[in-house]
Protein backbone atom coordinates (compact mmCIF):
# COMPACT_ATOMS: atom_id res chain seq x y z
CA UNK A 1 0.00 0.00 0.00
CA UNK A 2 2.62 2.04 0.81
CA UNK A 3 4.60 1.49 -2.19
CA UNK A 4 1.36 2.51 -4.54
CA UNK A 5 1.14 6.02 -2.65
CA UNK A 6 4.41 6.78 -3.48
CA UNK A 7 3.93 5.98 -6.87
CA UNK A 8 1.08 8.20 -6.81
CA UNK A 9 2.88 10.81 -5.56
CA UNK A 10 5.69 10.89 -8.02
CA UNK A 11 3.45 11.11 -10.94
CA UNK A 12 1.84 14.17 -9.45
CA UNK A 13 5.42 15.26 -9.04
CA UNK A 14 6.10 14.80 -12.56
CA UNK A 15 2.47 16.44 -13.84
CA UNK A 16 3.38 19.37 -11.80
CA UNK A 17 6.86 20.12 -13.25
CA UNK A 18 5.57 19.13 -16.57
CA UNK A 19 2.34 21.66 -15.67
CA UNK A 20 5.01 24.74 -14.69
CA UNK A 21 7.55 23.64 -17.71
CA UNK A 22 4.92 24.32 -19.91
CA UNK A 23 3.70 27.46 -18.37
CA UNK A 24 6.91 28.70 -18.29
CA UNK A 25 7.95 27.69 -22.19
CA UNK A 26 4.08 29.30 -23.23
CA UNK A 27 4.65 32.69 -21.09
CA UNK A 28 8.73 33.10 -23.10
CA UNK A 29 7.47 32.53 -26.33
CA UNK A 30 4.93 35.01 -25.45
CA UNK A 31 7.05 37.76 -23.76
CA UNK A 32 10.51 37.78 -25.63
CA UNK A 33 13.39 39.91 -23.92
CA UNK A 34 13.90 42.92 -25.86
CA UNK A 35 16.11 45.71 -25.45
CA UNK A 36 15.40 49.06 -25.73
CA UNK A 37 16.33 52.73 -25.80
CA UNK A 38 15.13 56.16 -25.17
CA UNK A 39 14.32 58.57 -27.65
CA UNK A 40 16.22 61.60 -27.05
CA UNK A 41 16.91 65.46 -27.87
CA UNK A 42 20.26 65.96 -29.61
CA UNK A 43 22.56 66.82 -32.52
CA UNK A 44 22.69 64.81 -35.79
CA UNK A 45 25.74 65.14 -38.09
CA UNK A 46 25.48 63.37 -41.32
CA UNK A 47 29.04 62.86 -42.91
CA UNK A 48 30.02 61.22 -46.37
CA UNK A 49 32.93 59.27 -46.35
CA UNK A 50 35.15 58.90 -49.65
CA UNK A 51 38.59 59.27 -51.21
CA UNK A 52 40.53 62.01 -51.60
CA UNK A 53 43.87 62.79 -54.47
CA UNK A 54 46.14 65.38 -52.39
CA UNK A 55 46.84 68.29 -55.15
CA UNK A 56 48.36 71.11 -55.30
CA UNK A 57 46.19 73.93 -56.12
CA UNK A 58 48.48 75.98 -58.24
CA UNK A 59 50.56 73.56 -60.53
CA UNK A 60 52.01 74.64 -63.81
CA UNK A 61 53.37 72.48 -66.58
CA UNK A 62 56.51 74.42 -68.24
CA UNK A 63 56.75 73.60 -72.28
CA UNK A 64 60.08 74.52 -74.15
CA UNK A 65 60.76 76.43 -77.26
CA UNK A 66 60.05 73.50 -80.11
CA UNK A 67 63.15 73.12 -82.17
CA UNK A 68 65.85 74.71 -79.85
CA UNK A 69 68.68 72.65 -77.97
CA UNK A 70 68.87 73.27 -74.00
CA UNK A 71 72.39 74.99 -72.82
CA UNK A 72 72.09 74.98 -69.65
CA UNK A 73 69.60 73.74 -66.95
CA UNK A 74 69.46 75.54 -63.92
CA UNK A 75 67.15 73.61 -61.33
CA UNK A 76 66.68 70.07 -60.18
CA UNK A 77 63.76 68.22 -59.24
CA UNK A 78 62.78 69.40 -55.58
CA UNK A 79 64.43 73.02 -55.82
CA UNK A 80 62.43 75.72 -54.54
CA UNK A 81 62.37 78.45 -57.28
CA UNK A 82 60.60 81.88 -56.97
CA UNK A 83 58.66 83.80 -59.69
CA UNK A 84 61.82 84.73 -62.65
CA UNK A 85 64.11 82.08 -61.67
CA UNK A 86 66.23 80.73 -64.90
CA UNK A 87 64.54 77.10 -65.39
CA UNK A 88 67.04 76.20 -68.55
CA UNK A 89 69.31 78.42 -71.26
CA UNK A 90 68.51 77.65 -74.90
CA UNK A 91 71.36 77.24 -77.37
CA UNK A 92 70.55 80.49 -79.50
CA UNK A 93 73.03 79.66 -82.44
CA UNK A 94 70.10 78.53 -85.23
CA UNK A 95 68.07 81.70 -83.88
CA UNK A 96 70.34 84.53 -83.96
CA UNK A 97 71.57 83.13 -87.73
CA UNK A 98 67.70 82.91 -88.77
CA UNK A 99 67.44 86.98 -87.63
CA UNK A 100 70.96 87.74 -89.59
CA UNK A 101 69.12 85.53 -92.77
CA UNK A 102 65.88 87.74 -92.25
CA UNK A 103 68.15 91.47 -92.14
CA UNK A 104 69.80 90.05 -95.39
CA UNK A 105 66.55 89.47 -97.37
CA UNK A 106 65.09 92.85 -96.14
CA UNK A 107 68.26 95.19 -97.13
CA UNK A 108 67.95 92.94 -100.34
CA UNK A 109 64.46 93.35 -100.76
CA UNK A 110 64.64 97.65 -100.01
CA UNK A 111 67.59 97.85 -102.73
CA UNK A 112 65.71 96.29 -105.29
CA UNK A 113 62.66 98.28 -104.42
CA UNK A 114 64.50 101.61 -104.85
CA UNK A 115 66.46 100.12 -107.84
CA UNK A 116 62.93 99.52 -109.28
CA UNK A 117 61.64 103.18 -108.41
CA UNK A 118 65.14 105.20 -109.81
CA UNK A 119 64.44 102.73 -113.15
CA UNK A 120 60.93 104.37 -113.37
CA UNK A 121 62.01 107.96 -112.88
CA UNK A 122 65.09 107.81 -115.05
CA UNK A 123 62.74 106.03 -117.95
CA UNK A 124 60.28 108.92 -117.44
CA UNK A 125 62.86 111.78 -117.47
CA UNK A 126 64.01 109.93 -120.57
CA UNK A 127 60.70 110.00 -122.47
CA UNK A 128 60.27 113.76 -121.05
CA UNK A 129 63.52 114.95 -122.75
CA UNK A 130 62.04 112.64 -126.30
CA UNK A 131 58.94 114.49 -126.24
CA UNK A 132 60.40 117.79 -126.18
CA UNK A 133 62.65 116.75 -129.39
CA UNK A 134 60.01 115.60 -131.02
CA UNK A 135 57.78 118.09 -130.50
CA UNK A 136 60.67 120.73 -131.56
CA UNK A 137 61.34 118.85 -134.79
CA UNK A 138 57.63 118.20 -135.67
CA UNK A 139 56.85 120.10 -138.27
CA UNK A 140 60.27 121.15 -140.10
CA UNK A 141 60.98 120.02 -143.78
CA UNK A 142 64.47 119.71 -143.50
CA UNK A 143 65.21 116.14 -144.75
CA UNK A 144 68.17 115.60 -141.78
CA UNK A 145 65.62 116.79 -139.28
CA UNK A 146 62.92 114.87 -140.19
CA UNK A 147 65.10 111.49 -140.27
CA UNK A 148 66.02 112.28 -136.94
CA UNK A 149 62.47 112.87 -135.93
CA UNK A 150 61.43 109.48 -137.08
CA UNK A 151 63.88 108.35 -134.91
CA UNK A 152 63.42 109.63 -131.62
CA UNK A 153 59.69 108.46 -132.16
CA UNK A 154 60.96 105.01 -132.83
CA UNK A 155 63.22 105.42 -129.40
CA UNK A 156 60.25 106.61 -127.58
CA UNK A 157 57.99 103.87 -128.82
CA UNK A 158 60.81 101.56 -127.41
CA UNK A 159 60.63 102.79 -124.24
CA UNK A 160 58.90 100.90 -121.18
CA UNK A 161 58.17 102.42 -118.28
CA UNK A 162 57.68 100.83 -114.71
CA UNK A 163 54.29 99.84 -114.23
CA UNK A 164 52.56 100.31 -110.64
CA UNK A 165 51.55 97.06 -110.67
CA UNK A 166 55.53 96.41 -110.92
CA UNK A 167 55.96 98.39 -108.35
CA UNK A 168 53.11 96.91 -105.77
CA UNK A 169 54.73 93.43 -106.36
CA UNK A 170 58.24 95.25 -104.99
CA UNK A 171 56.11 96.72 -101.50
CA UNK A 172 54.81 93.21 -101.20
CA UNK A 173 58.60 91.49 -101.58
CA UNK A 174 59.54 94.51 -98.86
CA UNK A 175 56.61 93.69 -96.62
CA UNK A 176 57.23 90.09 -96.33
CA UNK A 177 60.47 90.52 -96.00
CA UNK A 178 59.94 92.73 -92.85
CA UNK A 179 57.55 89.96 -91.49
CA UNK A 180 60.20 87.52 -91.62
CA UNK A 181 62.44 89.59 -90.06
CA UNK A 182 60.05 91.15 -87.53
CA UNK A 183 59.35 87.28 -86.99
CA UNK A 184 62.18 85.81 -86.95
CA UNK A 185 63.70 89.20 -83.88
CA UNK A 186 60.24 88.40 -81.72
CA UNK A 187 61.38 84.67 -81.94
CA UNK A 188 65.25 85.42 -80.63
CA UNK A 189 63.53 87.66 -77.75
CA UNK A 190 60.62 85.10 -76.81
CA UNK A 191 63.80 82.92 -75.81
CA UNK A 192 66.17 84.98 -74.91
CA UNK A 193 66.36 84.71 -71.65
CA UNK A 194 65.76 81.11 -71.69
CA UNK A 195 62.51 79.82 -69.58
CA UNK A 196 61.51 81.61 -66.48
CA UNK A 197 59.41 80.64 -64.18
CA UNK A 198 56.46 83.28 -63.35
CA UNK A 199 55.08 81.51 -59.99
CA UNK A 200 56.91 80.39 -56.48
CA UNK A 201 57.19 76.96 -55.69
CA UNK A 202 59.07 73.62 -55.91
CA UNK A 203 60.14 71.55 -58.93
CA UNK A 204 58.49 68.50 -59.08
CA UNK A 205 59.66 67.42 -62.78
CA UNK A 206 61.79 67.86 -64.89
CA UNK A 207 62.62 66.69 -68.48
CA UNK A 208 65.31 68.30 -70.19
CA UNK A 209 69.21 67.50 -70.32
CA UNK A 210 71.95 70.08 -71.28
CA UNK A 211 72.77 69.90 -75.40
CA UNK A 212 69.90 67.36 -75.82
CA UNK A 213 66.86 68.77 -78.36
CA UNK A 214 63.62 70.28 -75.81
CA UNK A 215 61.22 67.63 -75.75
CA UNK A 216 57.79 67.85 -76.55
CA UNK A 217 56.58 67.13 -73.16
CA UNK A 218 56.78 69.42 -70.54
CA UNK A 219 60.54 70.28 -69.82
CA UNK A 220 59.12 71.65 -65.88
CA UNK A 221 56.91 71.06 -63.72
CA UNK A 222 56.02 73.57 -60.69
CA UNK A 223 54.05 73.19 -57.77
CA UNK A 224 52.68 75.36 -54.99
CA UNK A 225 53.63 72.91 -52.25
CA UNK A 226 51.45 75.77 -49.53
CA UNK A 227 48.19 75.34 -51.06
CA UNK A 228 47.10 72.09 -51.43
CA UNK A 229 43.39 70.53 -52.32
CA UNK A 230 42.07 67.02 -52.35
CA UNK A 231 40.29 65.81 -55.47
CA UNK A 232 37.53 63.24 -54.84
CA UNK A 233 35.48 61.58 -57.73
CA UNK A 234 31.80 61.14 -56.74
CA UNK A 235 28.67 58.91 -58.04
CA UNK A 236 25.62 60.38 -59.61
CA UNK A 237 24.06 59.77 -55.43
CA UNK A 238 26.81 61.15 -53.44
CA UNK A 239 27.27 64.03 -56.15
CA UNK A 240 23.69 65.08 -55.01
CA UNK A 241 24.81 65.53 -51.54
CA UNK A 242 27.70 67.85 -52.33
CA UNK A 243 27.49 72.01 -51.90
CA UNK A 244 30.21 74.40 -52.12
CA UNK A 245 30.96 75.70 -48.80
CA UNK A 246 30.85 72.26 -47.02
CA UNK A 247 32.64 71.35 -43.96
CA UNK A 248 35.14 68.28 -44.96
CA UNK A 249 37.86 66.55 -42.41
CA UNK A 250 40.63 64.58 -44.41
CA UNK A 251 42.80 61.65 -42.58
CA UNK A 252 46.41 60.87 -43.21
CA UNK A 253 48.53 58.48 -40.50
CA UNK A 254 47.52 60.07 -37.56
CA UNK A 255 47.00 63.70 -38.75
CA UNK A 256 43.42 65.64 -39.20
CA UNK A 257 43.26 67.98 -41.48
CA UNK A 258 40.36 71.13 -42.03
CA UNK A 259 38.93 71.69 -45.18
CA UNK A 260 35.61 72.85 -47.15
CA UNK A 261 33.78 71.94 -50.33
CA UNK A 262 36.27 74.81 -52.92
CA UNK A 263 34.58 74.00 -56.26
CA UNK A 264 32.68 71.51 -58.03
CA UNK A 265 32.82 70.29 -62.11
CA UNK A 266 30.33 71.44 -63.74
CA UNK A 267 29.98 68.14 -65.93
CA UNK A 268 30.23 64.32 -64.93
CA UNK A 269 33.37 62.17 -67.04
CA UNK A 270 33.06 58.67 -67.75
CA UNK A 271 36.26 56.75 -67.49
CA UNK A 272 36.57 52.25 -67.53
CA UNK A 273 35.47 51.09 -64.46
CA UNK A 274 38.01 48.71 -62.06
CA UNK A 275 38.47 45.22 -63.97
CA UNK A 276 38.06 46.28 -67.33
CA UNK A 277 34.35 45.47 -67.19
CA UNK A 278 32.31 49.19 -68.14
CA UNK A 279 32.58 52.52 -67.96
CA UNK A 280 31.76 54.25 -64.98
CA UNK A 281 30.44 57.78 -64.90
CA UNK A 282 31.80 60.27 -61.06
CA UNK A 283 31.94 63.95 -60.54
CA UNK A 284 34.77 65.52 -60.05
CA UNK A 285 34.70 68.04 -56.69
CA UNK A 286 37.71 69.46 -54.78
CA UNK A 287 38.48 70.38 -50.93
CA UNK A 288 40.66 73.06 -50.41
CA UNK A 289 42.46 72.47 -47.35
CA UNK A 290 43.30 74.81 -44.70
CA UNK A 291 45.68 73.53 -42.56
CA UNK A 292 48.62 71.38 -44.67
CA UNK A 293 52.01 70.55 -43.81
CA UNK A 294 54.78 68.75 -44.68
CA UNK A 295 53.39 65.41 -44.18
CA UNK A 296 50.69 65.91 -46.76
CA UNK A 297 52.41 64.62 -50.07
CA UNK A 298 50.74 65.63 -53.70
CA UNK A 299 49.90 62.11 -54.74
CA UNK A 300 48.97 61.05 -51.70
CA UNK A 301 45.55 58.98 -50.92
CA UNK A 302 43.74 60.23 -47.82
CA UNK A 303 40.57 59.50 -46.44
CA UNK A 304 38.18 62.69 -46.45
CA UNK A 305 35.07 63.07 -44.84
CA UNK A 306 32.33 65.55 -45.86
CA UNK A 307 29.35 67.12 -43.69
CA UNK A 308 26.53 66.93 -45.73
CA UNK A 309 23.77 67.57 -43.06
CA UNK A 310 23.34 68.80 -39.74
CA UNK A 311 20.38 69.55 -36.95
CA UNK A 312 20.34 70.64 -33.58
CA UNK A 313 18.50 69.73 -30.98
CA UNK A 314 16.28 67.45 -32.57
CA UNK A 315 14.58 64.13 -31.72
CA UNK A 316 16.87 61.16 -32.72
CA UNK A 317 17.16 57.56 -32.33
CA UNK A 318 19.21 54.66 -33.54
CA UNK A 319 19.15 53.70 -36.85
CA UNK A 320 18.73 50.00 -36.02
CA UNK A 321 15.15 50.54 -34.53
CA UNK A 322 13.63 51.62 -37.91
CA UNK A 323 11.05 48.93 -39.68
CA UNK A 324 10.36 49.14 -43.61
CA UNK A 325 7.51 47.56 -45.01
CA UNK A 326 7.04 46.27 -48.17
CA UNK A 327 6.55 49.90 -49.53
CA UNK A 328 9.12 51.29 -47.58
CA UNK A 329 7.14 53.04 -44.94
CA UNK A 330 9.47 53.26 -41.86
CA UNK A 331 8.04 52.52 -38.37
CA UNK A 332 9.23 51.03 -35.03
CA UNK A 333 8.16 49.34 -31.71
CA UNK A 334 7.41 51.23 -28.54
CA UNK A 335 7.27 49.41 -25.21
CA UNK A 336 4.17 50.78 -23.50
CA UNK A 337 3.16 48.66 -20.28
CA UNK A 338 4.88 45.47 -21.26
CA UNK A 339 3.55 45.88 -24.44
CA UNK A 340 5.08 46.32 -28.09
CA UNK A 341 2.98 48.77 -30.18
CA UNK A 342 4.00 49.39 -33.62
CA UNK A 343 3.89 53.06 -34.14
CA UNK A 344 4.72 54.64 -38.20
CA UNK A 345 7.32 57.69 -37.81
CA UNK A 346 8.69 59.74 -40.20
CA UNK A 347 12.27 60.84 -40.47
CA UNK A 348 14.24 63.04 -41.03
CA UNK A 349 18.45 63.42 -41.59
CA UNK A 350 20.19 60.26 -40.79
CA UNK A 351 23.58 59.83 -39.74
CA UNK A 352 25.74 56.29 -39.63
CA UNK A 353 24.37 55.59 -35.93
CA UNK A 354 21.45 57.81 -35.21
CA UNK A 355 18.26 59.20 -37.15
CA UNK A 356 16.23 62.06 -36.94
CA UNK A 357 12.32 61.78 -35.86
CA UNK A 358 10.05 64.45 -37.08
CA UNK A 359 6.56 62.73 -36.24
CA UNK A 360 5.42 59.90 -34.41
CA UNK A 361 7.57 60.02 -30.90
CA UNK A 362 7.84 62.04 -28.03
CA UNK A 363 10.90 62.30 -26.11
CA UNK A 364 11.50 59.25 -23.41
CA UNK A 365 9.60 56.80 -25.38
CA UNK A 366 11.32 53.32 -24.96
CA UNK A 367 12.20 52.17 -28.69
CA UNK A 368 13.11 48.56 -29.28
CA UNK A 369 16.55 47.76 -31.01
CA UNK A 370 16.50 45.30 -33.51
CA UNK A 371 12.73 43.96 -33.56
CA UNK A 372 13.19 40.83 -34.38
CA UNK A 373 10.85 39.33 -37.43
CA UNK A 374 8.81 37.69 -34.89
CA UNK A 375 7.66 40.67 -33.29
CA UNK A 376 4.15 42.13 -33.87
CA UNK A 377 1.74 44.59 -33.22
CA UNK A 378 0.23 44.08 -29.35
CA UNK A 379 3.10 41.60 -28.23
CA UNK A 380 3.81 41.19 -24.37
CA UNK A 381 8.02 41.82 -24.17
CA UNK A 382 10.06 41.92 -21.34
CA UNK A 383 12.10 44.92 -21.14
CA UNK A 384 16.27 43.15 -20.62
CA UNK A 385 17.49 45.03 -17.25
CA UNK A 386 13.75 45.97 -16.09
CA UNK A 387 12.96 44.68 -12.75
CA UNK A 388 10.49 41.49 -12.28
Amino acid sequence: MKKKKSIIIAVIAIIAIAVVLSFCSRNQSVAPMVRVKEAETGDIQSWLSTNAMIESSDVKNYYGASGLKVKKVYVEVGDTVKKGDIILEYDLTDLIAAVEQAEIQYENALLNRAELISQKKQIEEDMADLEAEILRLDGSSDPQDLATLQALIQKRDALKTVSDEQIKLMDNSVALAKIGLDSARARLDEVRDGLVADMDGTVTALNAEEGAPVMTQPVAVIQDMTRLKGVIQLGKYDAAKIQLGQRAVLEYSDKTYEGKISFISPAATRSMAAGMTGQETSLMAEIEIVNPDAALKIGFDVDADILVGEVRNVLKIPVECIKYDKAYNTSVFVVENGTAKLTPVRLGLQSESEIEVVEGLKQGDKVILNPSMDLKDGMAVVVEGAEQ
